[in-house]
């Protein structure tokens, strides 16, 4: 999952405006009030300390590890990208916290991130901090609502192979269409990750964000407004489709809840294992790249089908390439640069527009510079 902000989005004071009233914190009470987390962070003024990389010099809480001058290829799908200037993984809401609050009172930029696997980093990196939530993943939770159905919540940070396998054993139906989708569950749900039987949005029934005002609330899947890879919030007027912080103040997935029915163990493992070996048939396997790399069009044919329409299955800038075995994947074929990835995407959606009018939009989200 991406979630990217500024310093001054943190500090947004109309941030209320932009969730209804029936949003419930989660404070362990029925009102409406909104976990503060004043007193947290407070408890990390006092232990501080300074961290410089090449470009900016950053004031840290003490004790949280912090890397900086972070390449980027390293935690992301694509093997590619420049350094970040500081990088760091909390475990917890409270670091994540302290990260953000450190990030806003040394004007610094951030940047949220799941486990990297729908994001191209620019060769040059990211300036700022760039946090990656993969180490925020508590116990995978399940509560009985009635004979037939059940609620699975998990964290943010949780692989969603992971939470594939945990449906698998428990025979829980409903979510095999994840089978070999990569990534977190965050930004599944930032991106309404799915296929063709069915998406990330289809069984959820609430989320746990982190506000801009460092508050946590759970809003409803009313609240909510899914279209194909695209999460938006209904009561907010301009929100990005991207998961990242951008001054739109996005907020920060924390937990995600499902709807799932329950079934049969061996059928609902039979489907998902359908679904896998279909996934490594028509989709390149072992390759770097970010899946999909362009939205499928509301109308008419796929991005893939009007890729290889064109002609580009094998069309190559560097070590860049349009794979072979599907159209809509770029492939990294071992030492491709961002800007061969940015060339060839280019190329494919020039070729495309003029063969069919037809404008691609890009699902994988480009960051950096």
């Amino acid at each position: 999952m991406m979630i990217s902000s500024c310093p001054q989005d943190l500090l947004s004071p109309n941030i209320e405006a932009f969730f209804p009233d029936n949003d419930h914190a989660l404070t362990g009470t029925t009102n409406n009030e909104s976990l503060n987390n004043s007193a947290i962070l407070k408890d990390f003024q006092i232990n501080i300390r300074k961290i410089s990389s090449k470009s900016t010099e950053m004031i840290f809480p003490s004790g949280m590890k912090i890397e900086f001058n972070v390449p980027m290829k390293r935690y992301t799908s694509f093997k590619i990208g420049g350094p970040a200037d500081y990088f760091a993984r909390p475990a917890s809401v409270e670091e994540l916290l302290q990260l953000l609050r450190a990030a806003r009172n040394n004007s610094i930029a951030s940047l949220v991130m799941g486990s990297g696997t729908n994001i191209l980093v620019k060769d040059n990196g990211i300036r700022g901090l760039v946090i990656s939530l993969v180490k925020m993943k508590n116990e995978i939770e399940i509560q009985d609502i009635d004979t037939d159905h059940v609620v699975l919540s998990a964290s943010a940070g949780t692989i969603l192979a992971a939470l594939c396998r945990k449906t698998i054993r428990d025979g829980l139906e409903d979510f095999s269409f994840a089978a070999g989708i990569p990534g977190t569950v965050g930004g599944a749900v930032m991106m309404n990750a799915g296929t063709g039987i069915g998406t990330i949005s289809d069984s959820l029934v609430s989320i746990d964000i982190l506000d801009t005002d460092n508050n946590i609330r759970r809003l409803d899947r009313s609240q909510l407004l899914f279209s194909h890879r695209k999460l938006d919030f209904i009561s907010r007027p301009a929100i990005s489709s991207v998961n990242v912080r951008q001054k739109d103040s996005q907020p920060v997935i924390l937990k995600a809840s499902f709807l799932l029915r329950k079934g049969n163990r061996e059928k609902v493992e039979q489907s998902w294992r359908t679904l896998i070996k279909k996934r490594k048939t028509t989709q390149p396997h072992g390759m770097p790249c970010a899946g999909c790399f362009f939205k499928n069009p509301d109308n008419g044919k796929s991005a893939g089908a009007l890729i290889e329409m064109a002609g580009l299955k094998k069309r190559r800038v560097g070590d860049a390439m349009v794979s072979e075995k599907h159209a809509n994947f770029i492939i990294n074929l071992g030492n491709a640069t961002a800007m061969d990835i940015i060339t060839l995407k280019e190329i494919v959606k020039k070729t495309v527009f003029e063969k069919f009018s037809v404008k691609l939009s890009e699902e994988v989200i480009i960051q950096g510079e």
